[in-house]
């Protein structure tokens, strides 16, 4: 299996049978210049089959270890609910295989330290699927970020009201806003940190919930000069613009900021470093951008992305560890 270029199509298989892991086969078999998923894992038989069908793989496995085990796979996007993560992980690589694993890469920095290690003592890649680092409408505003006036300030938030059963509001599967779509935000805030090349402090954190429940709201605050208010909820819809301001202008990413294709300028005359508005649309659900830039980094030997770098995940896993824990989870 050929890419239009000279270098072959990366083979995915996906490690779970979800609603998460269609939309990914779906993005990256429609729409990724890069790779394409070939094969599909579950707990049984039945449903990887049934998925296979549905989607036109041919390959379909009844177990992890058969997956980890496949000389037909290379790289293994891992969608299981968070609590397997951590070993599903250590079963991959242990096994040979690079990983993206959907977000939040793990519950627990102690586990993504290790698991780190291990990639790197393996030759391996271990990348967290943060998508919205991917799309090209954030690399272009990264890429104009320094150019621009001292941005002042943060306001993002993620929050929707899916009925109250099921993974989500489980506190023995790290259910919760702040781990389910506090990350994104999060997420967002690091980046621009690091581009502009700003240290960052601990958040105050600020949850609701009810004593051993999981949170239904998380806040995060940063403060300093560039500070940030950042919002996830799993009990209502929140804003799905996000504004990021400096003296007298404001960027505003439309429609979910967490897919970003418009980012327009408002107040103020724009700089030269701001010639136009970005919109750069994507097709599908965007998924196939975080595929073909894991198969990039592999193609030029990287164990880590300069986009969704190691480091990067360790600070936001930190950020929602250290804030729930310290609220008394």
């Amino acid at each position: 299996m050929q890419s239009q270029g000279t270098a072959p199509l990366l083979r995915w298989g996906i490690a779970g049978a979800g609603a998460i892991a269609r939309r990914f086969c779906r993005d990256v078999n429609q729409y990724a210049r890069g790779g394409r998923v070939v094969a599909i894992a579950a707990r049984d038989q039945g449903r990887a089959d049934e998925f296979a069908r549905e989607l036109g793989l041919g390959l379909a496995y009844g177990s992890y270890q058969a997956l980890a085990e496949s000389p037909e796979v290379e790289a293994v996007y891992v969608a299981v609910i968070h609590p397997q993560h951590a070993a599903l992980i250590r079963q991959m690589l242990l096994a040979g295989k690079h990983v993206l694993v959907e977000k939040p890469a793990v519950t627990r920095v102690a586990d993504w330290d290790a698991l780190v290690a291990l990639a790197h003592e393996r030759g391996l890649l271990l990348l967290e699927a943060m998508k919205v680092m991917c799309f090209p409408a954030m690399r272009a505003l990264l890429q104009r970020l320094p150019l621009l006036p001292a941005p002042r300030s943060l306001r993002a938030a993620f929050g929707s009201a899916p009925p109250p059963v099921g993974k989500l509001f489980d506190p023995a599967l790290d259910g919760g806003a702040a781990w389910d779509v506090g990350v994104y935000p999060l997420w967002l805030y690091a980046a621009l940190c690091e581009r502009l090349g700003l240290a960052t402090k601990a958040p105050e954190v600020a949850l609701e919930r009810a004593p051993g429940e999981v949170d239904l709201a998380a806040r995060f605050n940063f403060g300093g000069p560039f500070s940030a208010e950042l919002c996830a909820s799993i009990a209502e819809d929140l804003d799905r613009e996000a504004w990021l301001s400096g003296e007298e202008w404001t960027l505003v990413i439309e429609g979910k900021w967490w897919n970003p294709q418009h980012i327009r300028w408002q107040g103020g005359t724009p700089p030269a470093a701001w010639p136009e508005d970005i919109y750069l649309p994507v097709q599908g659900g965007g998924m196939q951008h975080e595929a073909d830039h894991f198969a990039d980094c592999l193609r030029h030997r990287l164990l880590d992305s300069p986009w969704v770098p190691h480091a990067l995940t360790r600070r936001v896993l930190g950020w929602v560890e250290t804030g729930l824990h310290g609220a008394g989870r």
